[in-house]
């Protein structure tokens, strides 16, 4: 079995020594890169270039640094191989510095060297496409798609929410992924990591308490043929 991961956060550029960032550290991908390869599957990770590495060296491992390089990574290895299972977990960056006003002027994004200190400097941005709703039409939706969502002190019914937006960014249902995995920050602590299972009918496929009973339910579900997972 191939498995495709995606983790980490995305950086964009605003000179050459500033960035819009975020606090993704990336370990769960390289935790699930790790546990999955040690099961005997071929795994490949694409993840941030600051990211944890995971242990196993036996993970094909891909680095991004921008949004523009994890889309142009993950469409590649989507296209040009065939994955039983992706995992999206990165941090996407859902916007990009556009144009950069310094003391009135404006320049593009990415253009100016060093915003020199001292300056008024306001920065424009735009939005980035979502990922998630290209991952399907990029794999001839031959693959089990995974994505994430992360809340931050949500209630469970702002959790389900969060969660049907994802499901619901696709106006085409046969290009949303096949389970969406509810995370929130308020509950993450070290190997603590309890995550709630959605499929497409926004029904509760899994509860887990941490990392590795998450892994093991994403392979129960895909090994299962999970009928309310896949939404037939």
């Amino acid at each position: 079995m191939k498995i495709l991961i995606t983790g980490g956060g995305s950086e964009e550029k605003i000179d050459n020594v500033r960035s819009i960032c975020n606090f993704s550290t990336g370990r769960t991908s390289s935790f699930l890169s790790t546990y999955f390869v040690e099961k005997g599957f071929s795994v490949s990770l694409i993840t941030s270039h600051r990211s944890v590495m995971p242990e196993n060296k036996n993970v094909n491992v891909y680095k991004y640094e921008s949004f523009s390089e994890l889309k142009n990574l993950l469409e590649m290895e989507c296209k040009t191989k065939k994955y039983d299972i992706i995992i999206h977990a990165a941090a996407v960056s859902d916007y990009s510095p556009d144009k950069i006003i310094i003391d009135s002027k404006e320049f593009d994004a990415k253009t100016v060297k060093k915003i020199p200190s001292g300056s008024e400097v306001s920065i424009k941005l735009k939005k980035n496409p979502k990922l998630i709703d290209f991952i399907k039409g990029w794999t001839n939706k031959q693959s089990f798609v995974c994505a994430f969502k992360l809340t931050s002190n949500a209630s469970f019914d702002e959790r389900k929410s969060a969660v049907e937006k994802v499901f619901l960014s696709n106006k085409d249902d046969s290009f949303r992924p096949d389970i969406v995995i509810s995370n929130d920050l308020s509950e993450i602590n070290g190997f603590v990591h309890p995550c709630v299972i959605f499929g497409k009918n926004l029904q509760i496929l899994g509860k887990t308490e941490n990392l590795s009973e998450l892994a093991q339910k994403i392979e129960e579900i895909f090994k299962t043929g999970n009928k309310n997972a896949f939404g037939n």
